[in-house]
C-alpha cells in the first residue's frame, strides 16, 4: 500500500509595499498605479518614470510656499517661547530651586 507524500506548505509572507520602496517606475506604473507612484514621490522627495525607449523623467513633489522645514522649526520655537513667557508670566514654570530640585529627581537622589 503506498503512502502519500508530505506536501510542502509555504509559509505565505505579507505582501510588501513595493512601491514605497521603488524610486524608478515605469509608463505602465505611472497608468495604473498613480497614487503609488506619487507616494513614492511623497516620501523619497522624488522618483523616475522610465519610457519604453528608456527616456527617464523625474517626478518630484512641488513644495507649497512657505512651508520649508527651515520656517517650520522657526516658528514652532517662537511659539514654544511665547508660551513658556506666558507661563512665566502667570506664575508657573521652575524657580532656580525647582531646578535644583528636578535635576536631583533625575539624578536619582
Amino acid at each position: 500500500m503506498k503512502t502519500k507524500a508530505a506536501t510542502k506548505k509555504t509559509a505565505r509572507r505579507p505582501a510588501a509595499n513595493a512601491a514605497a520602496l521603488r524610486r524608478v517606475f515605469t509608463v505602465r506604473d505611472l497608468n495604473r498605479q498613480p497614487q503609488a507612484v506619487l507616494n513614492a514621490a511623497r516620501k523619497t522627495g522624488g522618483v523616475h518614470v522610465q519610457s519604453r525607449s528608456g527616456e527617464r523623467f523625474l517626478v518630484k513633489p512641488d513644495p507649497l510656499p512657505g512651508s520649508s522645514q527651515a520656517d517650520s522649526r522657526e516658528e514652532f520655537h517662537r511659539d514654544l517661547m511665547k508660551l513658556h513667557e506666558q507661563m512665566r508670566a502667570d506664575g508657573m514654570g521652575f524657580t532656580v530651586e525647582g531646578w535644583e530640585t528636578f535635576s536631583k529627581i533625575l539624578a536619582g537622589e
